[in-house]
This record gives structure tokens, C-alpha cells and sequence, in this order.
């Protein structure tokens, strides 16, 4: 063999192993595979919240209300006992 067939053999290769691969056909795709939702457990009993007390009121801000009123009764006794 001469070298020009050799060289264009050696050119012709690489192409014919690209027309192959790009020839065959894909498989299908993998199936996605089932993912379970995250659970979420539940807090040991040291860290639950305790029960609202008999005294706390339904809302917050009538709760913090009234202890404002406390709190500003109790400056107003303490600076009347100077």
C-alpha cells in the first residue's frame, strides 16, 4: 500500500465509527424511579409545647395587652410607695 491509501484509510476510520454510532438507534430512557415524600417525625415528648394555662386569653395581642396593663400597675404601686 502506498502512503496516500494509507492516509486516507486512517481519515475514513474514524468517520465510518461515527456514522455507526450516530446510525444505531437509543434505547428508551430509564424510568424515573418512585420517590417516597420525606416524613417528618414526631418530637419527643421533652420538646412538645406544654398546654396554653386557664389564664392566657385566645389572642396574643389581647394577652400582651393585658400584661402591659400589669406591668404598668405595678410601676404605678411601686412609685407610690416612695
Amino acid at each position: 500500500m502506498d502512503n496516500g491509501k494509507l492516509i486516507k484509510l486512517q481519515l475514513m476510520l474514524p468517520l465510518l465509527a461515527l456514522i455507526a454510532a450516530c446510525g444505531t438507534r437509543q434505547s428508551e430512557p430509564p424510568a424515573v424511579p418512585q420517590v417516597r415524600s420525606a416524613a417528618i417525625p414526631a418530637l419527643p415528648p421533652q420538646a412538645r409545647q406544654l398546654p396554653a394555662p386557664s389564664w392566657c386569653l385566645p389572642t396574643c395581642s389581647s394577652a400582651l395587652i393585658k400584661e402591659r396593663k400589669i406591668w404598668q400597675q405595678l410601676l404605678i404601686n411601686a412609685g407610690q410607695g416612695e
